[in-house]
């Protein structure tokens, strides 16, 4: 009885984060509209859904701070690993916010892409809002399945926007391509992949 108690209990706190992991779903559609249509108005989307994260963010930290000043030896390792994931989703916040640098730089410069560039970051925002779905799921359930699939799925695309780094690394060597638009894609790509480590680091901590 106890034991169910206490799963109820941390269920419950991590649900405390659903409302931050649905403004990031937001954040990634307004990213992507900004990015396809040099949209400056879901640019500022993304600004205000960050501070509206931050805002949601503050008091968990402060209560689990709280909460862990006065906890019992026995619950302080449950607090901590609410406070450590809680403290990967607002770096993922702040690593999605990030991706509206370089998009921004897409729309000043101008700067167009090569088709298959543009298919593979759009498939990476795809992907991404997703998995922000998902993660919803998992704060509600904390699912043994849906976790291993965002596990090996995330890892898969973590892998492969670091082989399409590299191939396009490869590539401007021998092409002459539009210097804007080759490390806008970079960027992107870095983004992708660093938000890709921080949804794995929360994945880790919940096994």
């Amino acid at each position: 009885m106890a034991e169910a108690s206490k799963r109820e209990t941390w269920l419950s706190r991590l649900q405390e984060l659903d409302p931050t992991v649905e403004n990031m779903r937001l954040m990634l559609g307004a990213a992507r509209h900004a990015f396809n249509r040099h949209s400056q108005a879901q640019l500022a989307e993304i600004a205000q859904l960050l501070e509206d994260i931050t805002l949601d963010l503050d008091p968990i930290f402060e209560d689990l701070d709280a909460d862990l000043e006065k906890a019992a030896e026995a619950d302080q390792p449950d607090l901590l690993k609410l406070k450590e994931i809680a403290s990967q989703v607002e770096l993922m916040a702040h690593r999605i916010a990030g991706l509206a640098e370089p998009i921004r730089r897409k729309g000043n410069k101008g700067a167009i892409l090569a088709d298959k560039d543009l298919f593979c970051l759009n498939d990476l925002f795809s992907h991404l809002t997703g998995f922000m779905r998902t993660l919803v799921d998992i704060f509600q359930i904390n699912d043994a399945s849906l976790k291993a699939y965002v596990l090996t799925e995330g890892e898969k695309l973590r892998d492969e926007c670091l082989r399409n780094e590299v191939e396009h690394e490869s590539r401007m060597m021998d092409s002459p391509g539009q210097a804007g638009a080759w490390s806008i894609y970079i960027d992107l790509l870095n983004g992708f992949r660093e938000i890709l480590g921080h949804l794995l680091n929360i994945i880790k901590i919940l096994e």
